[in-house]
């Protein structure tokens, strides 16, 4: 009987051990939305937009052409700028036959016109930095806030997984998870009017950036009018009454910087892909106008996907940098994805908004980011996504 008894003990103590065993291979799954490196398209000067070369979707390779913007005004202005250059340049040989004379009060005048000219370009050069700058502190906090409100709503998205689980075991009412769908709602809102914030200014950023370039140019322009006009003064003070190669070349400087800013605009009128990626959305039409700093396209960049889950501090040990791990989405279920661990957050979050695994188990996290290997074909920013990560694994 003792025998017996003691033979039963071992059995059940091998059964509890074996139980623990298979308990800690479990899996642990971590969710978290796919999201893409987004690159908006802004239309550097205004016009009516001509043609539109790709559809939404389709694949881009760096210096692809996208849309064009009517160019004829831009041609003109080239056209005239060469006109200006070749008369600096005809003046200039035949400096020296010499020209019209010019009183010392004309010239005066000339020098005083130009040199305030200067001071009103850099006055708005000075408006124009000053507006970059405020436009670039908005940006930055726009995109802090949109940052909480996608924890936010993340965090409303996991609440309601649960209390519709609770619900279907009668552990919650309807009226529960009516509300907890509400402040998905809410916060759905919220990230949707943040996304276009951030996205105007955006646009104000660039409108600012491309004022102070055109205040950069308008300077260079006054200040080598003003090298022009001292020049004809100093002359006249000499008792010049014709061209000098020194002003002649002021001139010819001039015309030439007008040629190269007018070929840039003309340039500008062709929108190209920045880099390798796929056409997310297209804000405009053909025959549409649009002005200066307009996002007009934003595209994502080739095989850039990637999700940020959060995981529990007593699981830390489970992940690593270059670990991969299986990726699962709603839209193909049965179908597992690759995707490998690019960063680990160097600190903890207290208490946060968004953790989304199936038991909060502790009150610290840590964010970790996910590279998508493949599947571009098929998730697309956006897609809710499930990690799994094995505890059985050791990391690597």
């Amino acid at each position: 009987m003792r025998n017996r008894a003691l033979l039963t003990t071992l059995s059940l103590s091998m059964f509890l051990l074996t139980s623990c065993s298979l308990y800690g291979q479990e899996d642990t799954t971590l969710s978290g939305t796919i999201e893409a490196d987004e690159l908006p398209i802004v239309a550097e000067v205004g016009g009516m937009v001509r043609s539109i070369a790709v559809d939404e979707g389709a694949s881009l390779q760096q210096g692809e052409e996208i849309a064009t913007i009517d160019d004829r005004t831009f041609r003109l202005q080239v056209e005239e700028a060469e006109a200006l250059l070749a008369q600096a340049t005809a003046k200039l040989e035949e400096a020296k036959a010499g020209t019209r004379n010019q009183t010392l009060q004309q010239a005066a005048a000339s020098v005083q016109q130009s040199q305030a000219t200067v001071q009103q370009a850099e006055a708005r050069l000075r408006q124009a930095k000053a507006q970059v700058t405020r436009a670039q502190e908005q940006l930055q906090q726009v995109q802090a806030q949109l940052e909480g409100a996608k924890r936010t709503l993340a965090y409303h998205q996991s609440r309601l997984q649960e209390t519709t689980q609770l619900f279907e075991q009668g552990a919650a009412t309807n009226r529960d998870v009516e509300t907890q769908q509400e402040a998905v709602n809410q916060a759905q809102t919220q990230v949707d009017q943040l996304t276009a914030q951030v996205s105007a200014s955006r646009s104000q950023a660039i409108s600012a950036e491309n004022e102070v370039e055109a205040a950069t140019a308008q300077l260079a322009a006054a200040q080598s009018q003003e090298d022009h006009a001292s020049a004809q003064l100093d002359l006249l003070r000499e008792g010049s009454t014709g061209y000098t190669i020194k002003a002649l070349l002021a001139a010819e400087k001039q015309a030439r910087a007008k040629l190269e800013a007018a070929k840039l605009q003309l340039q500008k009128t062709t929108l190209i892909a920045p880099a390798d990626g796929i056409l997310l959305r297209s804000n405009i039409t053909e025959g549409e106008v649009v002005k200066a700093g307009a996002t007009l396209f934003t595209m994502m960049k080739k095989e850039k996907l990637e999700l940020t889950v959060y995981i529990p501090e007593a699981d830390l040990g489970m992940v690593s940098v270059g670990q991969q791990v299986s990726v699962q989405v709603d839209a193909y279920p049965g179908e597992q994805f690759t995707g490998m661990i690019s960063a680990i957050a160097d600190k903890a979050e207290f208490t946060p908004k968004n953790v989304q695994t199936k038991e909060e188990r502790t009150k610290l996290v840590f964010a970790v980011t996910i590279q998508l290997q493949n599947g571009f074909d098929k998730l697309k920013p956006g897609m809710p996504a499930d990690v799994s990560l094995s505890e059985g694994e050791e990391s690597r």
